[in-house]
């Protein structure tokens, strides 16, 4: 016997499971990842079983209405405009299944049905970057009421911690409105999958192992507009990143006084990092700890804030540089 998890994505105002707002996906208060962190259940990949499951999929348009079924019981009617496209999900995901089976042995599966959001995500070989094991994973998110972007990515994902990461990848990468030409799109945006998909993002961690940042700079990466004012997400953004560093500092007895000071000041009212104040932190710990912050979003959100934090690796400093720097 086969069960089929469901996953209520909750919206980050104050909105019941069963809310209806069309606006509950645009995400204000980031402090929703730290009290809502739901585990994913993943099931071993049978193919027959899944795709047992996606063929259960009914998506049809009649006139200005698109209406979702899953087993044959409506979950979702959403009223639409003329540039409407519907888009076949159920032949995407058996493509691009056949496609990434032809270079990774899929090992296990996550598959949610939630009104009118269709989220598949595969977990492929594992590969281990500083004692910290990650998946290979591919993530693939459809909706029939508007209320998401169709989505495919690639990245690596923690399942002790449940996080993960998404970068630009050649040749995959899709996050596309369901507007006319989004069937297309999807196609040329992932022909090709092959054994080298992962290499660039794997790189891009084993660069931070070893290395350490100093506060000032990854101040800077987040305050990107540097003659104009800073939007209010990138200052909420920071601040739940150093609170969370705070609390991770703590758990490993490595947080003095000046440190957590530093920490716990908001955001919008640091207009610079003193030099007698400013101190390093460890590059790869801080990736991981921002990582989970975004767990929940859709894997083109994971993407940004993956590219953002991994701007780090330019400023990252050797530990035995730094040792120096410190001893002059």
């Amino acid at each position: 016997m086969y069960i089929l998890f469901y996953e209520i994505v909750l919206p980050f105002e104050n909105l019941s499971v069963l809310s209806l707002n069309k606006h509950k996906h645009k995400h204000k208060n980031m402090n929703y990842y730290n009290n809502y962190r739901k585990e994913m259940t993943f099931q071993p990949y049978n193919r027959e079983t899944l795709l047992g499951l996606i063929d259960q999929i009914e998506i049809t348009r009649v006139d200005n209405q698109v209406i979702t079924k899953w087993k044959g019981v409506v979950t979702s009617i959403e009223n639409v405009s003329r540039i409407y496209e519907v888009f076949d999900i159920k032949k995407y995901i058996n493509d691009k299944i056949e496609l990434i089976e032809k270079n990774f042995e899929i090992k296990e599966f996550y598959f949610s049905v939630t009104k009118g959001v269709q989220q598949l995500k595969l977990i492929s070989d594992s590969v281990t970057i500083n004692g910290v094991e990650f998946h290979k994973a591919f993530f693939i998110l459809n909706s029939s009421d508007r209320s998401r972007k169709l989505n495919f990515n690639s990245g690596l994902y923690s399942k002790s911690d449940h996080y993960y990461m998404v970068s630009t990848t050649q040749n995959l990468g899709l996050c596309k409105k369901h507007y006319r030409g989004v069937t297309q799109a999807a196609e040329e945006a992932s022909k090709e999958i092959d054994v080298e998909t992962f290499d660039e993002q794997i790189e891009s961690i084993q660069k931070l192992v070893g290395h350490k940042v100093a506060f000032s700079k990854l101040r800077d990466i987040f305050m990107e507009n540097v003659d104009k004012k800073t939007p209010k997400i990138n200052h909420k953004k920071f601040d739940n990143l150093k609170i969370s560093m705070l609390h991770s500092l703590r758990r490993t007895n490595d947080l003095t006084a000046d440190v957590a000071y530093m920490l716990r000041r908001t955001s919008e009212f640091m207009k610079e990092v003193p030099q007698e104040k400013d101190f390093y932190l460890d590059a790869f710990t801080l990736f991981q700890v921002n990582m989970k912050l975004y767990a929940k979003l859709d894997s083109h959100l994971v993407k940004n804030e993956t590219e953002r934090i991994l701007g780090i690796t330019q400023w990252a400093v050797r530990n035995d540089m730094l040792a120096e720097l410190l001893l002059e």
